[in-house]
């Protein structure tokens, strides 16, 4: 599938940054150290499902943040307590994700390490903003927590961009109906 010229460039930029390096390795390491039972190492992967788990927990996140985006568009005092409550359900449900997420991680190939910490980083600028949104909406300042809402999907779209790379581009963490990858 082509890909525009200039999300290229982007990608490439990011597989080739080894200034990144350093903070990658010591990610990697702590997450690790997190990780190191055998048994939560392999439930976080989704080895007993036969796939990570990674992609379906992000479903949760998302579908909160798109969901509460609608209800902030159409407008009305009540959608704006639903909206509220749903921003507040991707945040939380976003701790669950990335633990899946970094676990997987932590065992790729150099080029998909730097592509999986920026997508990292850009989520957590996006869950940032969540976060900045859902207090401002607490506070009764809607029109501000409508903002840093759709700045904070605008920011976990591009995070989800560089999701996508890592799995069809890069192919992190792809396997054969014979292998499941991370069964170790």
């Amino acid at each position: 599938m082509p890909e525009l010229p200039l999300l290229r460039r982007l990608t490439e930029s990011i597989e080739h940054a080894s200034v990144l390096d350093k903070a990658v390795d010591l990610d990697v390491r702590v997450v690790r150290a997190f990780a190191k039972p055998k048994a939560l190492r392999q439930l976080l992967h989704g080895v007993p499902f036969g796939h990570p788990l990674h992609p379906l927990m992000v479903q949760v996140p998302l579908g909160a943040w798109i969901s509460a985006a609608v209800l902030d568009l159409v407008g009305g005092t009540g959608n704006a307590k639903a909206a509220k409550t749903l921003v507040g359900v991707g945040i939380l449900s976003a701790g669950g994700a990335s633990t899946a997420g970094y676990v997987d991680w932590s065992e790729l190939h150099r080029e998909q390490l730097r592509t999986g910490w920026v997508h990292q980083a850009v989520n957590w600028t996006g869950l940032t903003l969540y976060g900045l949104s859902w207090m401002q909406r607490k506070r009764g300042n809607h029109g501000a927590g409508k903002l840093l809402g759709f700045a904070g999907l605008g920011v976990v779209g591009i995070g989800g961009y560089l999701g996508g790379h890592l799995a069809y581009r890069q192919r992190a963490g792809v396997g054969t109906p014979e292998h499941v990858p991370f069964d170790d």
